[in-house]
């Protein structure tokens, strides 16, 4: 059989079935209202029967499933029936979002949830959660939208709901497909067609029929994209779902238009367009503004795509603004924290409890008193399950314990920190100083700017801890700069890092180099007489240590022993920059094991004369 008549018997074969679908979609809605009008009473059961309606509604005339939505809310309130009171809060919420309104969506999606935690109601959390993943893709936030998706789909796993199911990994395909990750995309999308088929609703089949059609265009495979499409935009023309009919008309017309039918294309954005209308949902209204705008601009009628620009902008200020959208996320963290809340009761109520059972322990043990063989085996197994509940208390103490001394820890560092900045900063105001005073109007006022540029990084990075090691490094390069312009390149230097540090991804202690290298051109370069000074920084890995790494600072000057001559006769002050600086270290690296933070090796030639200083410094990272 050829392909082309293949395809035609597919087309035929779903064609009936989704013509018998619609008709039993329309059989459907008319026996929930024939059972309706035949029950009067205002219980659950009537509850239940509005809600099928208003939820059947949202996708073919809103203004009755607004109204079925609050005759579901009435009559559950009246009742106290809280599933009641769940969906027709998730109900309120589709309404909502459909216009735009994602402020009241994100609100009511709270109160949903609200009401069926209160009973246990999973189906009701699990259609919560894919909506407010839903939200967060308008919102952009791909990982909250992972998140709050593959919550839903575990809930449907548990309960073997087929047609959720197919609906998260349907949104969970939409993430990947919008970051151009396509394979990824039809993996989802094709996990989620099988359960489509095994719950026998011809809504997410043809949605995902239309998701297969985007993805067959992006491989530039427009004519079988063509063919899914039409599948979907069949489906949806038969059980009279606008919402999507407007899916599928503006996927159709995408493939059209990259098929060179421009007529046919326009023709099929108008049509979704007018459904969005119809169905009053804003956000899709703004998107298929924006599809005919592209549209026109790509077919150079420039007038026209200014105006959809127009609509579409006009629009969405409205319906798609900052403020609208990131209440969602306001009301998510409301929930979260609430969550936490609740954790943190129970856990007070558990520890309540078992207050109160050691306290009846200690009673029984005083009243078994009386009875020399009961008192015997009381003593015994309370004395060991004493001694169980004090290992935990003790262990619970040494934690606690632990995590004051990392606080000081961190309080003294910060301490550390406030001194060795007050101290680089006078040593740089001097440099300046004495660089003006040379009357060097035009180096000056460079030597300012990059001092300024200097100061500004410093000011940054004093208040982390930990800092990306590119960052240090830029620093460092700025610091010796400043100090070649100002002795005239009496030295050289150079930086090596290794290729794995290079992306800036690995975090180390803030400024804690710079004494080093301040150190190595002041007492090591400067008083150098004999040929050009020369200071190489590297930084490479720790084969045995993973959350170290190695520094060292090497310069070929006049040694430690003859500096420290030099700086005898002329009474130099004592910089305490180093001290600090180890100090620090040490503290930072507390859980490092104990590894010595700085070795200072003396360099020497054959005869033992000096060539030099090598500064090793082991770096704790994050």
């Amino acid at each position: 059989m050829k392909p082309s008549t293949s395809l035609k018997l597919v087309l035929l074969y779903i064609l009936c079935i989704t013509t018998k679908a619609g008709i039993a979609s329309n059989t459907y809605i008319d026996s929930l209202e024939h059972v309706l009008a035949n029950h009067p009473q205002q219980d659950t059961f009537r509850a239940m029967i509005t809600h099928r309606l208003s939820y059947r509604y949202s996708e073919i005339e809103p203004s009755k499933a607004w109204f079925y939505a609050k005759e579901t809310e009435d009559i559950s309130n009246k009742v106290n029936f809280t599933k009641g009171q769940c969906l027709a809060n998730i109900n309120y919420a589709i309404l909502e979002s459909m216009e735009g309104n994602f402020k009241n969506s994100a609100d009511y999606y709270l109160q949903a949830i609200h009401y069926a935690e209160k009973i246990k109601y999973i189906r009701g959390l699990s259609i919560s959660y894919n909506n407010i993943g839903d939200n967060y893709l308008k919102l952009k936030d791909y990982t909250k939208v992972l998140e709050y998706s593959h919550k839903a789909l575990a809930l449907n796993k548990k309960i073997e709901e087929y047609r959720g199911q197919a609906i998260n990994l349907e949104q969970i395909g939409q993430v990947y497909f919008l970051q151009n990750k396509y394979k990824d995309a039809k993996k989802y999308w094709d996990q989620g067609f099988e359960l489509a088929l095994k719950s026998e609703d011809p809504v997410i089949y043809a949605q995902l029929e239309t998701d297969f059609g985007k993805y067959y265009s992006s491989q530039q495979q427009n004519e079988k994209a063509l063919q899914h499409i039409s599948i979907a935009d069949s489906i949806a023309l038969s059980t009279n779902e606008l919402f999507l009919l407007i899916l599928s008309k503006k996927a159709k017309a995408e493939c059209l238009n990259k098929l060179n039918k421009p007529n046919e294309a326009l023709q099929n954005f108008h049509l979704a367009l007018q459904a969005s209308k119809d169905l009053r949902n804003k956000p899709e209204e703004v998107d298929v503004y924006q599809l005919i705008a592209n549209f026109w601009e790509q077919h150079a009628a420039y007038d026209s795509s200014t105006y959809y620009l127009k609509r579409q902008k006009l629009l969405s200020d409205s319906v798609l603004s900052d403020k609208n959208l990131a209440h969602i996320a306001y009301v998510q963290t409301k929930y979260e924290t609430q969550l936490k809340e609740k954790e943190n009761l129970k856990l007070k109520e558990i520890h309540k409890t078992q207050l109160k059972k050691l306290n009846e322990k200690n009673w029984l043990l005083f009243a078994t008193g009386f009875a020399l063989l009961l008192a015997a085996l009381s003593i015994f197994l309370i004395i060991r399950n004493n001694r169980q509940t004090k290992k935990a208390l003790l262990l619970e103490e040494q934690k606690t314990e632990l995590e004051l001394k990392k606080q000081l820890a961190e309080m003294e560092i910060r301490s550390l920190r406030s001194q060795m900045n007050p101290h680089f900063l006078f040593n740089s105001l001097n440099s300046i100083r004495n660089y003006i005073i040379k009357n060097e109007s035009k180096k000056a006022s460079t030597y300012l700017a990059n001092f300024a540029t200097l100061m500004r990084k410093i000011l940054d990075a004093s208040q982390q801890n930990y800092i990306p090691i590119t960052e240090e490094v830029e620093m460092l390069k700025l610091y010796i700069h400043l100090e070649l312009m100002r002795f005239s390149n009496q030295f050289e230097y150079e930086i090596h890092m290794h290729e794995e540090f290079q992306s800036g991804d690995l975090q180390i202690p803030s400024m804690v180099l710079q004494p080093f290298i301040e150190n190595a051109i002041w007492h090591g370069l400067l008083p150098k007489e004999d040929g050009l000074g020369k200071l190489k920084i590297s930084f490479t890995p720790l084969a045995n240590y993973d959350n170290t790494i190695l520094c060292t600072i090497q310069d070929n000057g006049i040694g430690r022993a003859k500096s420290a001559a030099l700086n005898s006769q002329i009474k130099k002050h004592k910089s305490k920059g180093i001290d600090i600086t180890i100090d620090r270290l040490k503290k930072l690296s507390n859980e490092k094991g104990n590894l010595n933070m700085v070795e200072i090796i003396d360099l020497q030639d054959e005869n033992n004369n000096a060539k030099g200083t090598l500064i090793q410094i082991y770096l704790p990272i994050q």
